[in-house]
């Protein structure tokens, strides 16, 4: 009797846990004993849910015993062979796979996120795998010897765009149908945010109403906030704009301005003396700045150094002789997300009115370029 009360309280506990919670059973083929394990992804870190060893049949069955929102789960075998998950409470998810390629093999059923995520990730690899065999097919002409590479390389990029017109409409009709799962999180940033910045704020705008407390939602909205802040730098700093001001300090300590540069056309030059590019491009800086101070060139040198002797050693030593200034503060520096800095050397080339006129000049580029504007 008191058999047959344990067994009915174990049931009636396991059918609690399952309606608080979802569960994600399955079978696998080719598997050795191995240990299943189940992971939620937070926006922050991986947290484990559940795992156990597979049976001689392939036949596993694991459980998350509570949730609230919606999650992304991984589903892994070992950490070169997993597949992802998108599990809400009440999920009954059954996963079928070969254990030795497990992410190109799974298939879902039982969870609507899960398959959901499934279908995206079928359609997004079928463009990876062509974009791949394009880079190859290339490299192999290119191997080759091919004589006409500038046709075969305009019919590559033909398919390429037509394929990225294709994955793009395929996305975006992804969103609408799908407008409160989790899954567009995944879907739009597969999308370029500058050519589609109106679909991240949908995504966004549509999962803050439908999981308000979600950290995924909150961290996405926050990476969004930085995208938008990034590209508006970008927009402060491309071609045809005005060069944002630069207030920093000379190695003697005097105030150093950008606009004081203004009447020459100036390359500010974005540097370090522990940037090793940097260093390495000095001379042919050196030698274009030689050529053409005399008729109207100008170079800020901009140095995002913290050590103000290895700033002024390094001047020295490369014989830099323009006008030089930092705030030794490293990538702290404010002209950094001023513009947009990711890394160095970078340089900006200014018209006489402070207007940008090129970016990213070095060595043939900028002494051409030079020679297109002063003859």
């Amino acid at each position: 009797m008191k058999d047959w009360m344990l067994i009915i309280a174990a049931a009636v506990l396991l059918a609690s846990c399952e309606e608080k919670g979802a569960s994600v059973k399955g079978n696998l083929s080719n598997t050795d004993g191995e240990t299943i394990v189940l992971e939620k992804l937070t926006s922050t870190e991986v947290v484990p849910a559940d795992s156990i060893e597979v049976d001689a049949s392939g036949d596993f069955k694991l459980s998350v015993p509570e949730m609230t929102d919606p999650g992304f789960y991984r589903l892994r075998v070992n950490d070169n062979n997993f597949v992802i998950l998108l599990l809400e409470k009440g999920d009954k998810a059954e996963v079928t796979g070969n254990a030795l390629d497990f992410y190109k093999s799974y298939e879902v059923i039982g969870s609507e996120g899960s398959s959901k995520l499934r279908e995206l990730d079928k359609r997004l690899r079928q463009d990876y795998e062509l974009t791949d065999s394009l880079r190859r097919m290339f490299m192999d002409y290119q191997a080759a010897g091919t004589y006409n590479m500038d046709s075969i390389k305009q019919t590559i990029d033909a398919i390429f765009l037509e394929a990225q017109e294709k994955k793009n409409t395929f996305i975006e009709k992804y969103i609408n149908d799908n407008p409160t799962s989790l899954a567009t999180l995944s879907a739009v940033q597969s999308l370029k945010y500058d050519e589609f910045a109106d679909k991240f704020d949908e995504v966004v705008a549509n999962l803050e109403k439908a999981y308000p407390n979600s950290d995924y939602v909150k961290q996405f909205k926050k990476q969004l906030v930085e995208l938008k802040a990034k590209q508006q730098a970008a927009t402060r700093t491309g071609i045809g704009a005005q060069a944002p001001e630069i207030v920093i300090s000379t190695p003697d300590g005097e105030t150093i301005r950008l606009s004081d540069f203004r009447g020459k056309v100036t390359m500010i030059d974005f540097w370090a003396s522990w940037c090793k590019p940097c260093r390495a491009e000095n001379p042919n800086v050196v030698r274009v700045y030689n050529q053409y101070k005399d008729k109207g060139f100008e170079i800020f040198g901009v140095s995002l150094d913290r050590d103000k002797q290895q700033w002024l050693d390094a001047i020295k030593q490369d014989g830099l002789t323009w006008k030089h200034g930092s705030e030794l503060q490293f990538w702290q520096s404010s002209f950094v997300p001023a513009y947009s800095l990711d890394g160095i050397p970078m340089t900006y080339l200014l018209d006489e009115n402070g207007i940008i006129i090129a970016k990213g000049l070095r060595g043939a580029e900028l002494e051409a370029r030079l020679k297109e504007i002063f003859g």
